[in-house]
């Protein structure tokens, strides 16, 4: 028996609207649970492959533990609970965000963001000269 697919058991708890913070903490537990079980097999002597087997068999159907976290509705996400708040809520939250999002951007990009400044200053110092050179070329001649 192949081992538990807990990734696609996040994303399937997570269509359902389950908060992310319990969709993990499920996962994380449910892995930590499956490789306890593993151990304990491997230890009694199974090879890894029976451990394995036996470590899903004990721990059940996905599908079951899915249909479980489902059933509670006190795990559900604040937009799956309150739908027509968060309808409201999130299209503000993005506009009062927008003005943040070069700021953000040009902190995380800061280095480069200097460095093409310094190019830039270069460039119109190079620009200047020569057009200075020009100018003082055509007054002096």
């Amino acid at each position: 028996m192949p081992r538990p697919d807990f990734d696609r058991l996040a994303d399937e708890l997570r269509r359902a609207g389950v908060a992310n913070r319990h969709v993990r903490r499920a996962t994380l537990e449910l892995r930590d649970h499956f490789d306890d079980l593993v151990d304990d097999a491997l230890l009694d002597g199974q090879s890894e492959a029976e451990a394995e087997r036996r470590a899903a068999e004990r721990l059940g159907e996905l599908d079951t533990i899915a249909a479980s976290i489902r059933a509670q509705p006190e795990l559900r996400s604040w937009a799956f609970r309150w739908p027509r708040v968060a309808l409201v809520v999130y299209p503000l939250a993005c506009v009062a965000a927008l003005p943040a999002a070069p700021v953000i951007a040009g902190l995380h990009n800061a280095p480069i963001l200097g460095r093409w400044a310094a190019c830039l200053l270069l460039g119109g110092l190079v620009t200047a000269s020569i057009m200075l050179i020009l100018q003082l070329s055509i007054t002096l001649t």
